[in-house]
């Protein structure tokens, strides 16, 4: 294929992506994708230098992975990151350096993977082929490879053990963030048989990173990570201290072994991002051998952006993807304590594969907002009006994004705050809503 031309348009990728089947984490075989990513000419391993960190847990991966990646960035490291799920566009989830890969980039990849996915059927395995998330997954193992990357942080995207980014057998670090109770129809319906499923990303002998986590967890981690003879750091919560909270930021310190790194920052509100922060900074020193000096590592966390958490879309408009039990109570603690001199309103949209009946209860005990509205989202998962009013009666129940926020901004005042949260899916549905200031 020549390097200069194109033969489809990247809407075409992205049409033939969506028409993939989703996420089957049972039904993946990982040793035939390891062939075909062989087959590939192992493109991750090119060249030899090159660095893998491997990122799973429940809540927090994406927000580590841009933290890391900001803060090797300020020391002069070319970084590659592969996230999900992506926003707005599919390029999202493959960035060099903190951009998305340009269209050209991306179709290019798309075009050798169909090739040489067509050809691997014809000479090795007729029956092979690649779901939605497996695809792209390879197609960043191309575009890194050919950006020359030092360093490819790799999020999970369910579980860890089946997990397409789990193919890879050598990586220089795993981290593992906090765990919780998500995607059980895959990973099981207790806290430590999804721990299980995700501590299966540690390689024998490689470091692993682990963000506080509850006994049952921490117990089963603790345990796979001494059978496989892996170096285990372990956060705690005392090692992290919040010393300020602003109107936009948080000041906070981290106890780093023996040492206190004071001074640093972010720009959010979010208070769990300071354990996401932690886990960054720690895996950094790591992997620089503790080479760095604390204003780097600040300025490496200034420099981070991860949209959709707990972002200001407009003044006074919030939005933060909590879509799970744990995603909603971090929210709700940071909502709690949002600066606002009046009223808190909320908007929520789910997906039917969630415990929305749990997400909602917590939100509706929380007493901490004047009205919650709900919305259906422009997605085949939506949760449906009908569903809505099942869990929201009698609240406000709308059939977009935009009329629900239209709704509340026809009653919000000076000092008034507008929420809204249940799913990163609503991100697009609100940005790209022409009738709302965001």
């Amino acid at each position: 294929m020549s390097e200069t031309s194109l033969s489809i348009s990247y809407t075409s990728c992205e049409d033939y992506l969506l028409s993939l089947p989703r996420h089957t984490p049972g039904q993946r075989s990982l040793p035939r994708l390891r062939r075909f990513i062989s087959y590939l000419g192992d493109p991750h391993k090119l060249p030899q230098r090159k660095k893998i960190i491997h990122v799973g847990g429940t809540n927090g991966k994406g927000s580590v992975c841009s933290y890391l990646a900001a803060i090797l960035k300020v020391c002069g490291k070319k970084t590659a990151t592969f996230t999900s799920p992506h926003l707005i566009s599919m390029r999202e989830r493959i960035s060099i350096d903190g951009q998305m890969v340009p269209e050209a980039e991306f179709v290019r990849a798309f075009e050798m993977i169909r090739e040489k996915m067509a050809a691997f059927q014809k000479e090795q395995e007729r029956d092979f082929h690649l779901p939605f998330f497996d695809f792209l997954f390879v197609m960043a193992l191309v575009i890194f490879s050919r950006a020359d990357a030092d360093y490819i942080i790799l999020e999970c995207g369910i579980g860890g053990r089946l997990d397409a980014t789990n193919a890879l057998v050598n990586k220089n670090l795993a981290i593992l963030c906090r765990i919780g109770l998500d995607h059980m129809e895959y990973l099981g319906d207790t806290l430590g048989s999804i721990a299980a499923e995700k501590a299966a990303i540690i390689r024998a002998g490689v470091p692993a990173l682990l963000a506080p986590q509850v006994p049952e967890a921490l117990d089963i981690i603790t345990k796979y990570a001494a059978m496989q003879d892996a170096p285990l750091h372990v956060i705690t919560n005392d090692a992290i201290k919040i010393d300020e909270i602003g109107n936009k930021s948080i000041d906070f310190s981290y106890q780093y072994r023996y040492d206190k790194i004071a001074g640093l920052k972010l720009m959010t509100t979010a208070l769990y991002q300071t354990e996401n922060a932690a886990l960054a900074v720690h895996a950094a020193l790591l992997l620089l051998d503790g080479d760095i000096s604390g204003a780097t590592l600040n300025a490496g966390l200034m420099l981070a952006k991860w949209p959709g958490r707990m972002e200001e879309l407009a003044p006074g408009i919030m939005f933060d993807g909590a879509h799970n039990e744990d995603g909603i109570r971090a929210f709700l603690a940071s909502a709690k304590r949002a600066t606002c001199s009046g009223k808190k309103y909320l908007i929520f949209g789910g997906i039917r594969e969630k415990n929305s009946v749990r997400l909602v209860g917590l939100l509706s005990k929380s007493d901490i907002f004047a009205e919650i509205t709900a919305c259906r989202m422009e997605n085949p998962r939506s949760l449906t009006a009908a569903d809505l009013s099942a869990l929201f009666a009698p609240e406000q129940i709308f059939e977009s994004a935009g009329s629900a926020l239209s709704y509340l901004l026809g009653k919000k005042q000076a000092g008034d705050m507008i929420f809204i949260t249940g799913s990163l899916y609503l991100y697009a549905d609100v940005k790209i809503n022409r009738s709302n200031p965001c």
